[in-house]
């Protein structure tokens, strides 16, 4: 079973690794103010559908919000494409999970939208083949309205948490790493191992695609 220092390496290398492709974005953006001919060869470099699914699979872009507002453009960075959006184009404004606000061209959006989805799918059609039980008994909770659907994705993993695993049912001891639930779901807290959480909000996210 993976100890806490291990999982905590893996997303501080993960958050590094998207803080360095955010420095390269930034170092792109800045050249192309100088100089529009200027930029850094690699994922900007690439077909837009093919930049786009390489992010998402390397987790350095987040899935597409369906939270979005538009305007003119206002100068501001494009998330998708690294283009400024001119006055002259629409800027649609996608809000994050942590509240944060990302500017796409139109264009752009439509794409990360579609790639998103296709993203998620295979996600999901992944994570049954490997815990097919397990997503199933989720399946079950949700039906019966013993599980609830997550959503969001911003669950705390923490260490020292006592009580019952929401998914699986089995106890959560203190020696071992679990995720309390946040952020409004279910009263008292709830708890989820990895595995079970990952499930989890893979079955979540598959429901609310049969509902949208």
């Amino acid at each position: 079973m993976a100890t806490l220092l291990m999982i905590e390496t893996a997303r501080t290398l993960a958050q590094t690794r998207r803080c360095l492709a955010e420095s390269h974005r930034c170092v792109a953006l800045s050249r192309r103010l100088l100089n529009p001919a200027w930029g850094i060869s690699g994922a900007a470099d690439l077909a837009p559908h093919a930049s786009i699914r390489e992010r998402l699979e390397r987790g350095t872009l987040a899935a597409a919000s369906r939270l979005v507002g538009g305007g003119w453009g206002t100068g501001q960075p494009c998330i998708v494409c690294e283009q400024l959006i001119a006055p002259s184009e629409i800027a649609s404004g996608s809000f994050q999970e942590d509240g944060s606000r990302v500017w796409t061209h139109l264009s752009c959006l439509r794409i990360w939208q579609a790639e998103t989805a296709a993203h998620e799918r295979r996600q999901i059609a992944k994570e049954r083949r490997v815990h097919g039980e397990l997503c199933a008994l989720v399946r079950r909770g949700f039906a019966s309205g013993t599980i609830e659907v997550l959503p969001h994705n911003r669950s705390r993993l923490e260490q020292g948490l006592v009580g019952s695993c929401s998914v699986c049912q089995q106890p959560v001891s203190p020696d071992e790493t679990a995720y309390e639930v946040t952020g409004g779901v279910q009263q008292p807290p709830a708890y989820a191992h990895p595995t079970c959480h990952r499930v989890w909000w893979i079955e979540s996210m598959a429901r609310r695609k049969m509902q949208s």
